[in-house]
């Protein structure tokens, strides 16, 4: 097997026990098994566990970005012939918030195991740097889906956008550590519808 499909299938399989065990759970020995691999076949793949849990930070932040960036704040359909107005912020901000709590339901795995993740890297030494990286991306993929929906409505920020994006993070963030605290779908809807209205006040007409 070649080392690129080994690793994807170790990080899968790291990914699979953290989600249903948490951080500690994922020992080399305990994904090892999870992936139906040798100890050797991981440690050819990884130099350490540490190393192991570096890269399943990138791929599920990876995987978090495409989910947002197809879904988040997705580009309202383009008015036909001129004729129709464009759609208003705040409806393309709810829509997109909306979706992400679909998906937020749909695959609660994923975010339980950034949830994790995020707090190892808190706790553990020489990991900081990779939980900075994971929320810069964030922050970039906030910024950008802003600036299109921004763009579709026909608006302006009258605040920095930097700051609109890392509201949108923060926003997203507390709404996903809530919902996985009490599944309550109904509640994160109507949370969106409000920070959906909340950051359209900070647009005007462009």
């Amino acid at each position: 097997m070649a080392v690129g499909r080994r690793r994807a299938e170790l990080v899968d399989a790291a990914v699979r026990v953290i989600a249903r065990d948490g951080v500690a759970a994922a020992t080399t020995r305990a994904v090892v098994a999870e992936a139906g691999m040798s100890l050797a076949s991981l440690h050819y793949a990884f130099p350490s566990r540490e190393h192991l849990l570096e890269a399943v930070i990138v791929e599920v932040t990876a995987q978090e970005r495409r989910a947002a960036e197809a879904g988040l704040l997705p580009v309202a359909a383009a008015p036909v012939d001129g004729a129709a107005e464009p759609p208003r912020l705040e409806d393309v901000i709810r829509e997109g918030l909306q979706r992400y709590v679909e998906l937020l339901a749909a695959r609660p795995e994923r975010e339980q195991v950034l949830f994790e993740l995020a707090v190892y890297a808190m706790r553990t030494p020489g990991h900081r740097a990779a939980l900075v990286a994971q929320y810069a991306v964030y922050q970039e993929s906030a910024r950008a889906t802003l600036a299109t929906a921004a763009l579709a409505a026909r608006s302006r920020w009258t605040v920095p956008l930097d700051e609109v994006a890392r509201a949108l993070v923060m926003t997203t963030e507390g709404l996903t550590t809530v919902w996985l605290a009490d599944r309550d779908t109904a509640a994160a809807r109507e949370t969106a519808r409000f920070a959906a209205r909340a950051l359209a006040a900070l647009a005007e007409p462009a």
